[in-house]
């Protein structure tokens, strides 16, 4: 009986010191909160994984424009990766702005696909007052329609609640009032908006080469490159000026940032930096 009860407090001063341990671990815990876009999911978690004791990261995925909202309200993360470098104008108090890179905009559908055949085929859209890549992709449905005659401005108009509004030297598109119907389907992200590709919703989706690249998708859908000129991977040959709820910002090439609020925060983006030294063609970033 005395040998039953040793054993049993010497599991219970165990467990005790154990659980002592646990929480003294947890309070030197260093919590990082980080906002992703999708496309930069993959590189954010794998830098989450170099990021060692006592470091506790969190990647939030969320579009750009939704993510620069939070932080707006106050909900400010230790770092953000974010799609679209003119998104830093309405971010304040960062310690750092790092350029990850250019990258294009592309077409994935379900099979293969020509531009020509688009006007038949059901889209997906990620918001553009949430994510950059909604007024882009709306940019260039603008470019199909006047260039190509793939569209009818007027169907656009319709069926995305968008406004396209020619100004002296520029094309402002008024979003703010966005909703998508007919053949098209709209998400708040391209992560959600690609899920409708894969359950069958839609047959073709914006997307950006980096997310295709890092998840492997050449060979899974028919990968499709746009046309220079709204590859977006240079400015496009009209300024485009997109009004979103977030306010009005030119259209331009695409540019990757990673925006440090706090020291954290740097110390996260340099494993960024260091991932994309070692294996850049794993992201797919850089024009």
């Amino acid at each position: 009986m005395r040998r039953i009860f040793l054993i049993g407090l010497v599991l219970a001063v165990g467990a005790a010191a154990l659980l002592a341990y646990q929480y003294v671990m947890t309070a030197r815990a260093e919590n990082v909160t980080v906002y992703a876009a999708p496309t930069l999911a993959v590189l954010a978690n794998d830098a989450k994984a170099r990021m060692q004791s006592p470091y506790n990261v969190t990647v939030i995925v969320i579009g750009s424009a939704a993510a620069v909202r939070r932080i707006e309200q106050g909900a400010v993360p230790d770092a953000l990766l974010s799609v679209d470098a003119e998104l830093v104008n309405y971010v304040k108090q960062y310690r750092s702005v790092t350029s990850l890179g250019n990258f294009k905009l592309n077409l994935i559908c379900r099979e293969k696909t020509t531009l020509e055949e688009l006007s038949r085929k059901r889209i997906g859209l990620a918001n553009p007052n949430t994510a950059p890549i909604g007024y882009r992709a709306i940019a260039a449905l603008y470019w199909m329609a006047v260039k190509r005659n793939i569209f009818k401005v007027e169907d656009l108009e319709r069926y995305l609640s968008v406004k396209f509004e020619a100004a002296q030297d520029r094309m402002i598109i008024e979003m703010r009032e966005f909703r998508a119907s007919g053949p098209f389907l709209a998400r708040d992200d391209l992560s959600a908006s690609f899920q409708l590709l894969e359950n069958g919703a839609v047959d073709c989706v914006f997307a950006y080469v980096p997310f295709a690249v890092s998840r492997n998708l050449e060979g899974k859908y028919a990968v499709i490159s746009l046309p220079e000129e709204i590859s977006f991977g240079s400015d496009p040959p009209m300024r485009f000026i997109a009004r979103i709820t977030l306010g009005e910002l030119e259209v331009k090439r695409f540019e990757a940032v990673a925006i440090a609020f706090t020291d954290k925060g740097e110390r996260f983006v340099r494993e960024v930096v260091e991932l994309l030294r070692l294996n850049p063609a794993r992201y797919g970033l850089g024009v």
